[in-house]
């Protein structure tokens, strides 16, 4: 962990799981809550009991300068090679986590999201894609808005029509505990082998998403954004 003062930067801490163990990966995928007082940190090969490289997310608060762990999080079902926390986020104020599990399911791939009340974190939701099928390896990617009432998802291995690996995002929006898929974002342009998806984020509103697609253009790579107006979304550029 770094901090700022001025135009100076000073490394605050180091922080590792408590439980941590060779070959776990413990920091694949980070993220900071908006007021910087939590911390995301997945293990996506960390061993849960007998299971071989489920994965976890390990949850740091801070106090001051220093930095405690406070949870540690695996998925309810969770089996071996799940790679779970292969991509994390955290809400605005640390209060919702979103953990991307690639390889679940055949590597269909899921991502979990966790709320905390207090210091107690639980599980409210797996997300899936509604059309989601083996190697698609949805949960690559993942992204909450600053409210945690939205969810970003990317699946960079997913088959759209006949275009092989081209990739996909899917965006989820929470009603009380219940999170519903309200679209499927994909390229206008986009090709075999884009993988579009490997990476996404949303804005602070939720109102526009960023999707990476690192493969377009003979690796070249691109990222596209989408504009969000009401339930519908519209891709609103290409960066390139």
């Amino acid at each position: 962990v770094f901090v700022r003062s001025g135009s100076s930067w000073t490394q605050q801490a180091k922080v590792s799981a408590g439980d941590g163990a060779t070959a776990d990966q413990f920091g694949y995928s980070v993220s900071l809550s908006g007021d910087g007082q939590t911390a995301l940190v997945g293990a996506n090969l960390d061993d849960v009991g007998a299971n071989a490289n489920q994965g976890s997310a390990y949850v740091f608060l801070r106090s001051g300068s220093s930095w405690t762990q406070q949870a540690k999080l695996v998925a309810g079902d969770g089996a071996a090679s799940d790679q779970f926390g292969v991509a994390v986020s955290l809400s605005g104020a640390g209060l919702v986590a979103l953990v991307g599990a690639e390889r679940d399911d055949s590597s269909r791939g899921s991502a979990y999201v966790f709320v905390r009340s207090g210091n107690i974190w639980t599980q409210q939701a797996k997300l899936g894609a509604g059309d989601g099928a083996a190697a698609d390896q949805f949960g690559a990617g993942v992204s909450l808005s600053g409210d945690g009432q939205t969810a970003l998802v990317g699946a960079y291995l997913d088959d759209v029509g006949a275009l092989v690996n081209q990739g996909s995002a899917y965006v989820f929006v929470r009603s009380g505990s219940s999170w519903t898929q309200q679209a499927k974002l994909v390229a206008s342009d986009g090709a075999a082998g884009d993988y579009f998806g490997r990476s996404v984020s949303l804005s602070g509103d939720g109102q526009r998403a960023l999707v990476g697609a690192e493969r377009d253009d003979s690796l070249r790579g691109s990222a596209y954004a989408f504009l969000r107006g009401g339930s519908s979304w519209t891709q609103e550029a290409k960066l390139a």
